[in-house]
C-alpha cells in the first residue's frame, strides 16, 4: 500500500488525477476483497445448511432404523410369549375355578358392516364364558386403556359370543409404572412370569371384574 503523504498546495492536476486513479482502484480492490469475502460467507453458510440438512436426514434414518428394529423385536418377543402363554393359560384359569378347555391364538375378525376388525392374542373359551387375553412384553398404563378400548365391539363384531360372559386378562413380563396395579382397578386379570419363569395369575378374590 502506498502510504506517500501529498501536499495539496504543491500538487498538479496531474498529481490529483493519479492520486484519485490510485484511490480509485484501491477502492475497487476492496469491493472486489469484500464481494469475495461476502461469496465465501454465503458458500459456507450453503454448506453449514446442507451439513446440517444431511446431519437432520441421517437422524431422521437412524431413528426410522431403530423405530423398526425395535417394532421387529417386540413384534418377535410377543409372538414368543404368546406361544409361551398358551398351554399355560387352560391351566391357570382352570385352577381358578372357569371350565375353560378350548384356547385360540392370535383370533382376528373382520366385520365389513360395522368396518372393524378384532384382534385377540389370545381367546379362552369355555360354554359360558370367554377369556380374552392381551399380551405384552412390557405393559403400561396407556397400553391397557388402548387394550380395553379397541376390544369394546368384541360381541358386535363376533354375535357369535354374544351370550357369554366377556372377561379381560392382560399379561406381560414386564409392568411398568404400576401398570399391573391399573389393570388390577381396571377390572382385568393380571398375568405375570414368577421367579420360576411360568405364567400365573396375580389376582385376588376381592378384585372386581370387568365383563362385557
Amino acid at each position: 500500500m502506498n502510504n506517500k503523504t501529498y501536499d495539496p498546495s504543491t500538487m498538479s492536476i496531474s498529481d490529483i488525477q493519479q492520486v484519485v486513479a490510485a484511490t480509485t482502484l484501491q477502492m475497487q480492490e476492496t469491493d472486489r476483497k469484500m464481494q469475495e469475502t461476502d461469496r465465501l460467507i454465503k458458500e459456507l453458510r450453503e454448506e453449514q445448511k446442507e451439513s446440517a440438512r444431511r446431519m437432520e436426514e441421517s437422524d431422521r434414518q437412524l431413528k426410522k432404523r431403530i423405530n423398526e428394529l425395535n417394532n421387529q423385536f417386540f413384534s418377535q418377543s410377543g409372538h414368543i410369549i404368546e406361544g409361551l402363554m398358551e398351554p399355560s393359560a387352560l391351566r391357570m384359569f382352570q385352577e381358578k375355578g372357569y371350565d375353560i378347555d378350548r384356547c385360540w391364538k392370535n383370533f382376528s375378525k373382520y366385520d365389513k358392516n360395522m368396518g372393524k376388525k378384532l384382534e385377540v392374542d389370545l381367546l379362552l373359551l369355555d360354554d359360558t364364558i370367554a377369556i380374552i387375553v392381551e399380551v405384552k412384553v412390557s405393559c403400561t398404563c396407556k397400553d391397557i386403556d388402548h387394550f380395553i378400548e379397541q376390544i369394546q365391539p368384541f360381541k358386535q363384531v363376533c354375535p357369535e359370543y354374544a351370550d357369554k360372559e366377556i372377561l379381560l386378562a392382560v399379561a406381560a413380563v414386564n409392568y411398568e409404572r404400576g401398570a399391573d396395579n391399573y389393570a388390577h382397578e381396571q377390572g382385568l386379570f393380571v398375568i405375570r412370569v414368577f421367579n420360576d419363569n411360568i405364567f400365573a395369575l396375580d389376582s385376588s378374590d376381592g378384585d372386581t371384574l370387568r365383563t362385557l
